[in-house]
């Protein structure tokens, strides 16, 4: 076999050239994150199910008097900015299995864009309930 000194021979395994793709990496920090996230979402998701519960039978009034209360509205906010951030990670985990190309950046960016308006909305809805004042 003839070696060219424009083809020099490389003496590295596939594990050794697989990380320098640094893919791996990135799909460490992206599971980690979906994981913390979820963690995060699961006290927060059972606080505002016991606070719903709670608020079944309440008027506007009671309603807007509860969402007021700083701790409410920072626990409210917290739910909203995680659950958002967590669909948007397994929405594009889900992009990044089933397409790709061209798709998959329009996906991608249709799923960012699609999860931080309605981040966006849920927020100014909370904080426009949290300072609104209680009508008698």
């Amino acid at each position: 076999m003839r070696i060219s000194s424009d083809h020099p021979t490389v003496l590295r395994s596939n594990l050794g050239r697989m990380r320098q793709l640094g893919a791996g990496h990135h799909v460490v920090e992206h599971w980690k994150a979906e994981r913390i996230t979820a963690i995060g979402s699961a006290p927060l998701s059972i606080w505002f199910i016991i606070q719903m519960l709670r608020l079944a039978d309440a008027d506007h009034k009671t309603v807007v008097q509860w969402a007021g209360k700083p701790l409410n509205t920072v626990l409210l906010l917290s739910l909203m900015i995680i659950t958002f951030h967590h669909m948007q990670m397994g929405l594009q985990v889900i992009t990044s299995d089933y397409s790709r190309g061209k798709s998959k950046t329009i996906l991608d960016l249709i799923i960012k864009g699609g999860t931080f308006l309605l981040g966006l909305l849920s927020v100014i809805s909370i904080l426009k309930l949290a300072l609104a004042p209680a009508k008698k």
